[in-house]
């Protein structure tokens, strides 16, 4: 594996971009449970309309959000796959080798389910007839598939000790990338379930947000704060029988089951449900999903202690990776993070909000508008930057 490294090594240190990595996955992983969890419900509720009209409301309603999550969830797992490829690339493109035709029909079953999704979306309506609810069954279907290959890919990732049994089993090469090796379904499971418990905070937080529109109806807002704690309370608590599941499904030498991660995972779940249990007031409003999105925090944290201790058994450790450090070009990277994403980002995060919160249209106030000046003057000067530094690069390599 360290033979297969890149040998121009990589640009700063590989704490880095271990630290990227987890914390993008986590921002991936907790769109992945709120569009799972939309869908889950958008579904469910197309096919209770019948027992009244605040089901076929929210059925519509989560079917927008798992639309636009989808997206989000495909944006930002962009991130995470690429610092993968920069400290686990051995493991990472081994594992897609093996499994190369999963690889490639990851893609093409992703584009078949948001199509499907988005038929399901244009034909979501009151009066929809019943089989309309077959494209969000399809999709769904897919979108856990889809699922189940990230996940299989990961964990094939983490076994580099029966990688030559999987390329040549009896001693004969294997090159069709026809078959997913190994799935831990205790892994799977939990990490795909934790989508019911977020949609069920995602719920409460959605009825806190609209409830400062006047004209929302209260019947409705009470119906999905309700709804939601419910969800929560019972899939937080259920959560915990395939988390302890894949605790004890570790491998005993790795010690990982004596180790604090998985066990603050379990407590925090617990926590969760019990709060849940209590009645959700209006003055809960973004606390129970923030709590949510933490879980999802440690897990990232989890995960990469587990691929840690996996490989360190083989002698890879990301820490010896060759480094040649380019100052510059991090140091645009996080100037390019911290203007565009924080500037640029948070001006349409506070635009979005403070629009939705209002009946009718939206004026913005002077901070919006302050943003609004910040992000396109950062916007322009990073482009300058970026066009100077690309310049000025290609000259100094000209002259050389």
């Amino acid at each position: 594996m360290n033979a297969m490294r890149d040998p121009a090594g990589i640009p700063a240190q590989p704490f880095v971009f271990q630290a990227l990595m987890v914390i993008t996955w986590a921002l991936h992983i907790a769109f992945v449970h709120l569009s799972m969890g939309a869908a889950g419900l958008a579904i469910y509720a197309f096919h209770a309309r019948s027992a009244g009209e605040h089901w076929a409301r929210l059925s519509t309603s989560m079917t927008k959000v798992a639309k636009v999550g989808v997206s989000l969830l495909i944006v930002l797992g962009v991130a995470p796959l690429l610092f993968t490829q920069v400290i686990y690339d051995p493991q990472w493109y081994t594992s897609n080798v093996l499994s190369g035709r999963w690889a490639l029909a990851f893609i093409f079953t992703l584009l078949l389910a948001y199509c499907l999704w988005y038929v399901f979306y244009e034909s979501n309506r009151a009066r929809a007839k019943r089989r309309v609810g077959l494209y969000a069954w399809g999709a769904l279907l897919l979108f856990c598939l889809d699922g189940l290959i990230m996940h299989a890919l990961s964990y094939q990732a983490l076994l580099p000790g029966r990688w030559m049994n999987w390329y040549a089993p009896s001693g004969v090469a294997d090159t069709r990338g026809a078959t997913l090796h190994a799935i831990e379904w205790a892994r799977y499971a939990f990490i795909m379930g934790l989508s019911v418990p977020v949609i069920g905070v995602f719920l409460i937080a959605y009825a806190h947000y609209f409830s400062g529109r006047r004209d929302c109806d209260v019947g409705y807002l009470v119906f999905a704060r309700e709804l939601g704690r419910q969800i929560a309370k019972w899939g937080f608590l259920s959560s915990i029988v395939p988390m302890l599941a894949w605790q004890f499904d570790l491998p005993p030498e790795s010690g990982l089951e004596l180790l604090p991660g998985g066990w603050l995972i379990v407590g925090a779940l617990a926590i969760m449900g019990v709060w849940m249990r209590l009645p959700v007031t209006k003055g809960h409003g973004y606390l129970p999903i923030v709590a949510s999105f933490m879980i999802d925090a440690l897990l990232a944290v989890w995960r990469e202690v587990i691929r840690v201790r996996y490989l360190k058994p083989f002698g890879y450790d990301i820490h010896s990776y060759r480094v040649h450090s380019d100052t510059p070009s991090m140091l645009l990277f996080f100037l390019t993070l911290t203007g565009i994403g924080g500037v640029v980002g948070g001006f349409y995060l506070t635009l979005l909000y403070r629009a939705g919160r209002t009946a009718g249209r939206y004026n913005a106030d002077k901070p919006v508008r302050y943003l609004a000046s910040g992000a396109l003057s950062i916007l322009g000067l990073w482009i300058a930057a970026f066009l100077a530094y690309g310049v000025m690069v290609s000259l100094r390599d000209g002259f050389n």
